[in-house]
């Protein structure tokens, strides 16, 4: 206790030195916090354009790597879907095939795509069967069940002929759940790149029961939209027993956080080149490649400024235990201890430092703000910035290939960088200062070690001598 307060008194004493080492200390801990606040903000916005594009990953086909090579691709297969869907990242799995089809029974729902010429499908309807009694576009929330029932697991394995029908397409043909349609495959030309034959006719026919009603709660979705099993579309789609297929295939995991450590465990599985697990990492790189080059910049200032400033308190520190070499002298000659005198020098680097600490946290903070504004304004939404520089994502058809969205839904989330920029922050956690805390300690430790270390071989005859 009394080299503690001999340690407060001698700071008192050497007000010069002591404000030195402060300001020093202070400047390097402003420089050190910022980079540091601006660089844990940079992973907390990462994390966030990953939980707004979601958990989603897709078993599917690299078309653009097959176009490149003009080789035809392998079809996915079934059997490496299921063994990759027993992976414990893995919440819910779903593979969604499906028909064009065509009723003699139903009038199609004319939708603004329809009437105007621009709809794709050259059917009226899309019959899509679905693995498991909750299909995607339900599980993701782009359509509610309105009335009736959802397929049941023995519809499913049985094959039986049920169907659920929209809310427009139903109110528009006046039908209600029990009731039974006719519905056919459209004749169509398949042109898909895993396709060995043409279809020119119907070939199959077969009457379903309306078990259910949906209604859509996205925006565009399509009416038309008819839902049935797996087992159903294999079968107009003579896929039955098959393991090649040209399905949509989905793994929703448990942590958006987790994705490409599942990919990375169970891309092993994959049994061609051309075969991918994708994630829309397209966007995701897009709007996170300005956001790791600010992050190069804060982590080159962080390195930079630890070891300059690292270097300039160990000559401080240097310079300090000269000047007081004949204090070291009486203390070792009264029977001190190195390793007290050693302790009393740490304790007034201590106290320097926590006071350069808590005033250092509030001014970085701002700084950090400052910084923060200028990333935003001038790097994130400015024509000129670093996202300017940035190739937009994609999801067009050359990105995400025939099969991988059988429906109106998408399994990926809606982020642009306006959204990321709206949501960067950076304020200080508790987290972040304990971080900053122990950046701190460990700065002045560095600083102080080897200066200090000279007592060890201090004589304090020799000393008082000189």
């Amino acid at each position: 206790m009394r080299l503690f307060v001999h340690g407060i008194k001698s700071l008192i004493r050497r007000p010069v030195k002591t404000l030195m080492l402060f300001t020093i200390l202070f400047i390097v801990f402003n420089l050190v916090f910022t980079g540091f606040i601006i660089e844990n903000s940079i992973e907390e916005s990462k994390e966030y354009i990953r939980y707004e594009i979601g958990a989603a990953v897709e078993y599917k086909m690299d078309y653009e790597a097959a176009m490149a090579s003009g080789e035809r691709p392998p079809a996915l297969s079934l059997s490496v879907a299921e063994k990759i869907a027993e992976n414990n990242y893995v919440k819910d799995f779903f593979v969604t095939e499906s028909v064009n089809a065509s009723s003699e029974d139903l009038e199609p729902v004319e939708s603004q795509e329809s009437s105007s010429g621009f709809s794709k499908n050259a059917s009226d309807f899309t019959l899509l069967g679905a693995n498991s009694e909750i299909p995607i576009d339900f599980a993701m929330e782009s359509v509610s069940l309105l009335e009736g029932s959802m397929l049941t697991e023995e519809n499913i394995k049985n094959g039986d002929y049920v169907v659920l029908v929209s809310e427009d397409l139903a109110t528009q043909n006046d039908l209600r759940v029990g009731d039974t349609i006719s519905i056919e495959k459209a004749a169509t030309n398949n042109r898909d790149n895993n396709a060995t034959s043409s279809t020119s006719a119907s070939t199959i026919s077969e009457e379903f029961e309306i078990v259910g009603i949906y209604s859509a709660l996205e925006d565009g979705y399509s009416a038309n939209n008819l839902f049935t099993s797996l087992t159903v579309t294999n079968i107009f789609n003579d896929k039955v027993g098959s393991d090649e297929t040209s399905a949509s295939i989905v793994y929703l995991l448990d942590d958006p956080m987790e994705v490409e450590l599942f990919k990375e465990k169970v891309s092993p599985l994959l049994t061609s080149e051309y075969h991918t697990l994708y994630s829309n990492d397209d966007t995701y790189e897009s709007l996170t490649s300005p956001l790791n080059l600010i992050s190069i910049i804060a982590k080159i200032l962080i390195w930079v400024v630890f070891i300059a400033g690292a270097a300039i308190i160990l000559a401080i520190v240097t310079i300090f235990v000269r000047d007081r070499k004949f204090e070291i002298g009486l203390l070792l000659s009264s029977g001190e201890g190195k390793g007290k005198i050693i302790s009393q020098f740490i304790f007034e680097m201590l106290v320097i430092a926590i006071v350069a600490f808590g005033i250092s946290v509030g001014t970085s903070n701002l700084a950090s703000k400052s910084v923060s504004t200028w990333i935003v304004e001038e790097q994130l939404t400015s024509d000129t910035g670093l996202a300017s520089s940035t190739s937009t994502a994609s999801n067009s058809i050359m990105n995400r290939g025939p099969g991988s969205s059988r429906s109106s839904t998408s399994v990926y989330g809606d982020v642009s960088m306006d959204t990321v920029a709206d949501e960067f922050d950076v304020s200080i956690s508790v987290a972040v200062m304990g971080n900053l805390l122990v950046v701190s300690m460990v700065l002045v430790l560095i600083g102080s070690t080897i200066p200090l270390t000279v007592i060890m071989s201090y004589n304090p005859k020799r000393i008082l001598q000189d």
